[in-house]
């Protein structure tokens, strides 16, 4: 088996010392001089800055159970400020941000030691360590039965591109009172959302309920739709780059358009430029959440090998918080950064249908 041969020093690693000097922004620059994780996250923060201040188009991936820990304000801003342009989620974390948005409220628990039978006789779900009410959450989706209704009174063709359809519940939000969550959110900027297992989640509940089986969402369009975007700023343009929160679905979809592009172009290299993961995810098991993009991603051509590539092994509700209060510090109340994504109007063209 080939070695490499010889080695190249990098940066002197920097003791850590206490300092009121900085904020949050300064704290993640001399960690990027520390050591493992640690390192990992300052390094994290000055690519997602590098992505800023270029002019890539930026793709946000969204796992896990974001919405009901909280975060979700934490993507609205990023949306608001420009700070991404295209994004892919689960269901869950485009749906359960209604849920104090509509006034629920979420409880936290002891996850060691609360009794789950308990909670079922007391009509609570439980999301580890918090929980909500269960008939406040069955609300929400009984709520969600109304946007069907709604789409199948509104929408006068058989069928509606998965992309169109998470525009049109954004806009059915906004026009509800919730424009802060993450789906109106997109709308409103003309951001578009890819929710590619949008069944999987509270949306399916709302369909059943609304005993509505039209407008067909095709799914499919999605990704012709996601692979036009891509092609028009890909390699040799403007570029793309990827911020992974989690790994998952959003993770595969978002990096599987640069092999399809690839192999639209008789096999030219179209990676993202750049790409940030933040996962808890193990790469010894073999799944793509753990995939490294400074490593094994590139041997598919999804991450470039000459790009900032930073896979940070962290919770994402530690480092979630951290990099957008570095960010804020960083950028301050400078303009909204230029969107490196569709105008409104082209963006209708490629979704109208």
């Amino acid at each position: 088996m080939a070695k490499p041969n010889g080695w190249q020093p990098g940066a002197v690693r920097a003791p850590m010392r206490v300092t009121m000097d900085g904020g949050v922004s300064g704290l993640l620059s001399r960690m990027r001089g520390s050591a493992f994780q640690g390192r990992k996250l300052g390094e994290a923060f000055e690519a997602w800055s590098s992505m800023i201040d270029g002019a890539s188009l930026i793709c946000l991936g969204l796992a896990g159970s974001l919405a009901s820990a909280g975060l979700w304000p934490l993507v609205t801003w990023l949306i608001e400020r420009g700070y991404v342009d295209l994004v892919a989620a689960t269901c869950a974390n485009v749906t359960e941000d209604v849920l104090e948005l509509r006034g629920a409220t979420v409880h936290q628990v002891d996850p060691e030691h609360v009794d789950d039978g308990a909670l079922w006789q007391a009509r609570r779900y439980r999301f580890y360590d918090h929980v909500v009410s269960a008939a406040e959450y069955d609300a929400m989706e009984t709520f969600t039965a109304g946007f069907f209704r709604h789409l199948e009174a509104t929408w006068k063709y058989p069928a509606i591109s998965g992309a169109r359809f998470m525009q049109e519940y954004g806009r059915w939000l906004e026009a509800q009172g919730l424009g802060g969550a993450v789906a109106a959110t997109c709308a409103r900027h003309a951001v578009p959302l890819f929710v590619p297992a949008a069944h999987d989640g509270p949306l399916a509940e709302g369909y059943r309920e609304s005993g509505v089986r039209g407008p067909a969402v095709d799914f499919f369009r999605d990704y012709d739709i996601a692979l036009r975007i891509m092609d028009r700023v890909m390699a040799p343009g403007r570029g793309t780059a990827a911020v992974f929160l989690g790994g998952g679905v959003p993770k595969d979809f978002i990096q599987i358009t640069a092999t399809s592009v690839c192999a639209i172009r008789g096999g030219e290299a179209t990676p993202h430029r750049s790409a940030i993961q933040i996962t808890t995810d193990n790469t010894v098991f073999g799944g793509l959440g753990g995939a490294s993009v400074s490593s094994e991603c590139i041997s598919w051509g999804k991450e470039a090998a000459d790009g900032v590539n930073v896979m940070c092994f962290a919770d994402v509700t530690i480092a979630l918080p951290f990099l957008c209060h570095a960010l804020a510090e960083r950028y301050g109340e400078s303009p909204r950064r230029r969107s490196a994504g569709l105008t409104p109007t082209e963006l209708a063209l490629l979704i109208d249908r």
